[in-house]
């Protein structure tokens, strides 16, 4: 795992070239030193369900956060995030999205309602009767189905760049997702991403499945988005591929929710701006100065 997470920032750090992301190698190097010699307890393994092997890795004691990566990703994208959240006292619970990470696709076609259930079955293997959820882009949707379908199950929500119906793209991310279709296989840049989802040559594979899940799913009625009763942070980056307007209309929808836009970021806050990420989430989890969480 520890080379994995070598060969993964080398990637991050190839890809990530333009000067507005000079904080990821860094943060980066900081996860790897924290991993190297962080004495927490971590607790890995796999669940089958529906044809999938589903991975999942849980660090330290406390009350615990469930985190949810994006789609062509994996449980290492929140590098930035998990050292200081262990180190405020929550146990915090990583998934790899079937067909993502350590994780096998499975059989059928991709849906939220199966991550989801996925995602319950980590957390009653680890007995956990109840978690806050910070879900990112596809962990985002993932986290509010939970939320609606298990509301017992989840304390708080933290919803980043998560749509609740595909009309929330902007026409650039549909105008990309063309473009992906047209694309021809084989290659570098298809190579890191293969590399880094976890689907290595299976990657085209995974990625014609997400895309169709992109323009399908998911589906939240205005009564969906009412019946999720947990507070919600909706979270968007101002050059995000999810629209302000659909993200003010997903806060306004919930039962409990409010909007904050990152400045700045794209679709990739929690790596680009960790910093601004990490102080919203703390300040909505009640994880203050001293580590201890509400």
């Amino acid at each position: 795992m520890i080379w994995r997470g070598l060969l993964g920032g080398l990637a991050i750090a190839l890809i990530a070239a333009d000067a507005w992301l000079w904080p990821v190698p860094a943060n980066f190097l900081h996860y790897l030193g924290w991993r190297l010699t962080s004495s927490v307890a971590v607790e890995a393994g796999n669940i089958s369900l529906h044809g999938a092997r589903i991975h999942y890795v849980a660090y330290g004691e406390g009350k615990s956060v469930l985190l949810l990566h994006g789609g062509l990703s994996n449980r290492l994208s929140w590098f930035s995030q998990v050292p200081w959240l262990v180190e405020s006292g929550r146990k915090v619970v990583l998934v790899d999205t079937r067909g993502h990470g350590e994780s096998t696709l499975g059989h059928g076609e991709l849906n939220y309602h199966q991550f989801a259930k996925d995602a319950i079955e980590v957390l009653d293997r680890l007995h956990i009767p109840q978690t806050d959820i910070i879900g990112w882009s596809d962990g985002g949707i993932t986290a509010l189905l939970l939320g609606r379908d298990w509301p017992q199950q989840v304390g708080k929500i933290v919803a980043i760049s998560a749509n609740f119906d595909p009309s929330g793209l902007t026409a650039e991310a549909n105008t990309d997702l063309q473009a992906e279709d047209a694309q021809p296989a084989g290659g570098v840049w298809q190579w890191l991403k293969g590399w880094w989802s976890g689907a290595g040559e299976h990657y085209p594979t995974l990625a014609s499945k997400i895309r169709h899940l992109w323009r399908t799913e998911p589906r939240l009625s205005r009564a969906d988005l009412q019946a999720i009763r947990a507070p919600v942070l909706v979270m968007v980056g101002e050059r995000d591929v999810i629209t302000l307007e659909h993200s003010t209309q997903l806060a306004n929808g919930l039962a409990d929710g409010r909007l904050v836009v990152v400045a700045g970021a794209g679709h990739a806050a929690p790596v680009t701006h960790a910093d601004e990420v990490d102080w919203l989430v703390a300040a909505f989890l009640g994880i203050d100065s001293q580590g201890e969480g509400s």
